[in-house]
C-alpha cells in the first residue's frame, strides 16, 4: 500500500508541469494521486490551473515503470518516505508555506514535543564564528534542543558537531538525496548524524546538488525550528534566505553580531538593523522563548476546558510552538475573521495566548 502511494506520488510529480501547488489541487480534487492519474481528461481539466494541454499530459506522459523503479529503490534504501498524513511527517511542516508534498529521512523519527533551533551561516567562516556556532549548538543540546542546520561546510557543520559534542540530536536538511554526501569532507559527520539525529529530504534518489536546491532546502531548515540564528553571513549569503523564510513562517529571527568591517559579518549585521534579536549566547534564546529552557516548571490542567472540534484541531496546530494567524487560516482553509472569533474563544478559555507579530502560543497550563 505505502509503495503504491509512493509510486503514484512519485509518477504525479515527474510530469513536466506539475509542481506543487498543482499536486495540491488536483489531490485535493480526487483524493489521492492514484485517482488523479485514472481521472479521464475532461475532469482533470477542469481543476482550477490544469490547462488542457497538462491535463492531456497527466494521461499521456504518465511512466509508470519509471516511478516504480524510483520507488523501489527508496525501499532498497531504508528510506522513511513520509507524506503530509503520515504520522512521522515533521509537524511543523505542515504549518509552511509549500510544505514538501514527499519527504525522505535517514535516521531518527522527528517527535511532536521536541524543541528545534536552526543554526545557519556562511561556508568560509572565521575561526571564531565556527567556535561560537559549535559552542551554541553544544549549549542547545544539552538543555535537550534538536539543532537544525544544512550540512554544508563551515557554520552549519559545525552546528551539527557541537550539538552531538553535546549528547544531543541534530537534524540535516540536505539540497541533494539521501544517498550522496555532500560536501564529500562531511562523510564521517553525516554518518554520526544517522545515528545520532536525522537526515532529510525532498530530493528523489539520485539527485545531485545543485545551486537551485539550497534555497528550497532552507524553507525546511526554518520550518522544522522554532526559532533561526544566523552566524557570521554576507551579503549574499544563503543563511539570509533561510532568514527571510524564518520571517514569513513566523519563527524568531536571531543573528549574533560581527565588527562593521567584516565581510562575513555584512548579512547578519544588517539582519539585526532590521529587527533581528541581537544574540550574543544560549540565554537571549531562552529569553525570547522561555519555553525551551530545561527545568522550567510547566503547570498543567488537572481537568481539559470543553472545545469545539474546530478548536481542537487548531489547538493541535500549535503543539509545536508559536504560530502567525495567516499561517493556520491556511492550514485550516478558514477565513481569517472566522478563525479570530475561534482563537478569541480559546484566549478566552486560556488555552491560547497571543504574543507579538500577530502570532498565538499555547498557554502555559496548557502545554
Amino acid at each position: 500500500m505505502l509503495k503504491e502511494k509512493l509510486t503514484d506520488t512519485i509518477g504525479l510529480l515527474n510530469i513536466p508541469g506539475i509542481g506543487r501547488g498543482r499536486f495540491h489541487r488536483l489531490v485535493k480534487a480526487f483524493g489521492s494521486p492514484s485517482a488523479v492519474l485514472s481521472a479521464p481528461i475532461h475532469e482533470l481539466q477542469v481543476v482550477p490551473g490544469i490547462s488542457p494541454a497538462l491535463a492531456s499530459s497527466i494521461i499521456s506522459q504518465y511512466d509508470r515503470d519509471k516511478a516504480l523503479q524510483v520507488s523501489s529503490r527508496v525501499v532498497e534504501l531504508d528510506w522513511a518516505a513520509l507524506f503530509p498524513d503520515s504520522p512521522e511527517y515533521p509537524k511543523q511542516l505542515l504549518t509552511i508555506p509549500e510544505q514538501p508534498l514527499l519527504l525522505f529521512r535517514m535516521g531518527q523519527a522527528i517527535d511532536e514535543g521536541d524543541k528545534m533551533i536552526a543554526i545557519v551561516g556562511t561556508r568560509h567562516p572565521t575561526e571564531g564564528g565556527k567556535r561560537f556556532a559549535a559552542n551554541l549548538a553544544r549549549s542547545l543540546a544539552q538543555e535537550g534542543i534538536t539543532v537544525v542546520s544544512g550540512l554544508a561546510e563551515g557554520i552549519d557543520s559545525a552546528a551539527h558537531d557541537g550539538a552531538l559534542q553535546g549528547g544531543g540530536k541534530t537534524v540535516a536538511v540536505l539540497g541533494n538525496s539521501l544517498e550522496i554526501v555532500y560536501p564529500r569532507s562531511n562523510r564521517a559527520l553525516t554518518a554520526r548524524i544517522k545515528e545520532q539525529g536525522a537526515l532529510y529530504s525532498e530530493y528523489l534518489p539520485g539527485t545531485r546538488p545543485d545551486p537551485a536546491h539550497f534555497p528550497e532546502r532552507n524553507r525546511l531548515i526554518s520550518g522544522l525550528a522554532e526559532g533561526v540564528v544566523v552566524i557570521e553571513a554576507g551579503k549574499k549569503s544563503g543563511a539570509l534566505i533561510t532568514a527571510t523564510h524564518a520571517l514569513e513562517q513566523g519563527r524568531e529571527l536571531f543573528a549574533v553580531p560581527g565588527s562593521p568591517g567584516a565581510r562575513m559579518s555584512i548579512g547578519a549585521n544588517a539582519l539585526i538593523k532590521s529587527g533581528a534579536r541581537l544574540l550574543t549566547s544560549v540565554e537571549d534564546i531562552f529569553e525570547e522563548l522561555p519555553r525551551l529552557k530545561a527545568g522550567v516548571a510547566v503547570k498543567r490542567f488537572t481537568q481539559l476546558p470543553e472545545m469545539t472540534e474546530v478548536e481542537k484541531k487548531i489547538v493541535g496546530l500549535f503543539s509545536s510552538g508559536p504560530l502567525q494567524i495567516d499561517q493556520v487560516a491556511r492550514t485550516l482553509n478558514l477565513p481569517v475573521a472566522e478563525l479570530m472569533e475561534f482563537l478569541l474563544a480559546l484566549e478566552l478559555k486560556g488555552v491560547l495566548q497571543e504574543v507579538s507579530g500577530k502570532r498565538f502560543i499555547l498557554s502555559e497550563e496548557f502545554l
